[in-house]
């Protein structure tokens, strides 16, 4: 007996090493390396609302631990391997660390390290969308170009964008506030994507500015995070950088408040208000906030949000 106790607290030693909590009856890990994992999410059966809301904590030998998505469903470009760095239950958002796409030459015109199309596919994941109001497609360069492909629920429901950041001359980007055109622009993202896919390229492979200019660098990322004054013309240096993706979430999907309030999966806990969202391609959905002047997590069901 006393060995089994000893192997239990070298278990129980090491998991907490790596990131983790262990789940004993009546308690749920709530925290996967430094990311907390607020409910309704969790790490297995019985901490979460509903299935799909469980992610999955993967550690290593000498690793936090890294949050990332956690489906059945095979299939091509998943986002299993994207990491989740942020949850969010006061406005139900999600941030996702994605790999920024490069495209870099040498003084020839040769392709050099290029990294050059993403795609990122929300379909097996009906609670969330990619966020219309909080991602930008933003490009840096002097002879870049990017191109985005939306795509809703039905395979015929695509919507393209894109824009063009152009320059003849070195810009210290350090000196600039907005995005011009000049070696940074910007574009939005419609509402409603399940699957987003980014491409990058160049007009004439920098031939004419790669004496200050020998990349570029496309992203769709957090447009209220970004500060073009932080960023300089891309070179060869910034090639392995990463942006903050935000997703929205629902609590509910194909449910209005209205129809959910008469169900007894209701997610909205004490002090709480439901709001609809209508920007789902699936249909209506609903998420849950605190009423003005009460705190707390609007999801939980036992003790909801607090007043002041």
């Amino acid at each position: 007996m006393k060995i089994v106790r000893q192997l239990v607290l070298v278990a129980v030693a090491w998991w907490l090493r790596q990131g983790g909590t262990p789940t004993v009856a009546g308690h749920c890990a709530r925290r996967c390396g430094r990311v907390p994992i607020p409910y309704p999410f969790g790490l297995e059966r019985g901490c979460v609302s509903s299935d799909e809301f469980l992610l999955n904590c993967s550690t290593t030998e000498g690793s936090g631990g890294r949050l990332l998505f956690r489906t059945n469903i095979k299939q091509i470009e998943t986002p299993e391997n994207y990491s989740i760095r942020r949850i969010s239950v006061s406005d139900s958002t999600m941030v996702i660390r994605l790999p920024e796409l490069n495209d870099c030459y040498n003084q020839s015109g040769s392709p050099l390290n290029t990294s050059t199309n993403l795609d990122f596919n929300l379909s097996a994941y009906p609670q969330y969308i990619f966020s219309a109001t909080r991602n930008a497609l933003t490009v840096l360069g002097c002879d870049t170009y990017a191109l985005t492909i939306g795509r809703g629920v039905d395979e015929y429901d695509f919507s393209r964008g894109g824009c063009i950041s152009y320059c003849n001359k070195y810009v210290d980007l350090a000196k600039e506030t907005t995005c011009s055109g000049i070696g940074c622009c910007q574009a939005s993202i419609p509402k409603g994507l399940k699957r987003l896919h980014i491409g990058i390229d160049s007009f004439n492979e920098h031939k004419n500015v790669s004496n200050f200019s020998s990349c570029g660098v496309a992203f769709v990322g957090d447009k209220e995070l970004f500060n073009i004054s932080s960023r300089r013309l891309p070179t060869f240096d910034d090639l392995g950088k990463t942006s903050d993706l935000v997703l929205d979430w629902m609590i509910g999907w194909n449910v209005t408040c209205e129809q959910a309030r008469l169900k007894s999966s209701y997610a909205c806990g004490n002090n709480t208000e439901c709001r609809d969202f209508v920007d789902g391609p699936d249909g209506p959905g609903y998420r849950c906030f605190c009423k003005a002047g009460c705190e707390g997590n609007p999801y939980n069901l036992s003790r909801g949000c607090e007043g002041n």
